[in-house]
């Protein structure tokens, strides 16, 4: 897989990702993009939480130069009103339900983000750590706080798309 095919494939698999244990999803589908954009931009054009992911720097292996180590960043958002110490966008409240997503805290949504990233291995041709998370960065906007934290992950790609060749075919 090349860096387009991973950030796609990380897009599609947080889409995707439905909470432990029930059949609602996580982000709402407009809410996880692909963009070099400032993570302020969100605040006023998406759902709360957002993910957005952001390919970042690569170096090619000085063996191997279609190889490459590339890293990617994934920053979570998420807001809550009404809380002045700023402790629901941390750790979750006031919710809606047990399976929405209003009322999550960011470390909950963490968990979600590593068990849906962790679906790419090596099946898919493609390795991927998570190297470090920033330390959180609140802001209090409109009367609510809007928490943002970056998770950089490193993958190895190649140069060149790759698609698994079709195996195990039955014919009728």
């Amino acid at each position: 897989m090349n860096t387009w095919q991973v950030v796609r494939q990380i897009q599609y698999l947080l889409r995707e990702r439905d909470w432990t244990g029930s059949a609602t999803t996580v982000f709402h589908t407009s809410s996880v993009i692909i963009t070099s954009a400032p993570r302020e931009s969100a605040l006023e054009q998406m759902i709360m939480p957002v993910a957005l992911i952001r390919p970042l720097g690569a170096t090619s292996d000085d063996e191997e130069p279609d190889l490459i180590s590339q890293e990617i960043a994934i920053t979570i958002g998420v807001a809550h009103a009404g809380d002045s110490m700023g402790e629901y966008p941390v750790v979750g409240g006031q919710r809606v339900g047990q399976t929405a997503s209003t009322g999550r805290g960011l470390l909950e949504i963490e968990e979600e983000l590593f068990a849906a990233v962790e679906f790419l291995n090596t099946d898919d041709g493609v390795v991927i750590q998570h190297r470090a998370s920033s330390s959180v960065e609140p802001q209090f906007v409109a009367g609510q706080y809007v928490l943002f934290r970056d998770y950089l992950f490193r993958a190895w790609v190649t140069a060149d798309r790759y698609y698994h060749p079709v195996e195990n075919l039955r014919s009728a």
